[in-house]
Order: C-alpha cells, then structure tokens, then sequence
C-alpha cells in the first residue's frame, strides 16, 4: 500500500498546528457567558459532539486542499468552547 502525504511548506504547516488555537483562544470569554446562562453541561455536551462530528470531517477536508483543512480546524477551536 503506498503512503500518503501532503505537500504543505513549513509556512502551511504552522497555519495549520495554530488554526485550532486561533478558534479556541475566540471562544473564551463568550464560553464563559455561555455556561453562565445556559449551564455548563448543555454547552460542554454540544461543544464535544460539534467537535467529534468535525474530527470525523478532518481527513476528507485534508484532501480537499489546505483552505478546507484550516477552516475544519478553525471550527473545531471554536467547538472547544465548553473547556
């Protein structure tokens, strides 16, 4: 079976490792407001399984090319609201 690989430069490479942070670090104080009002088990229990869902989507977005692959990321950061 041949390996796959990605031809990302280390320009990519680093978008890519941060795009997760750049959703997470957006979410922070809203997800604060957010558990306050509406209780933290409803927003950690939505923020795991919008999170999951876009975890399962990573590989299809990787191959779709490299802005489909940060946007999935980003996305991801910002399900990562609950923690």
């Amino acid at each position: 079976m041949e390996k796959e690989g990605f031809s990302w430069n280390a320009e990519e490479q680093g978008i890519i490792l941060g795009a997760f942070f750049y959703g997470y670090v957006i979410t922070q104080i809203p997800g604060g407001y957010l558990a306050e009002k509406y209780g933290g088990k409803w927003l950690f229990g939505i923020g795991t399984f919008i999170t999951a869902f876009l975890t399962l989507l990573t590989p299809l977005a990787a191959k779709a090319g490299t802005t489909p692959f940060i946007a999935v990321r980003v996305l991801e950061g910002l399900g990562e609201v609950s923690t």
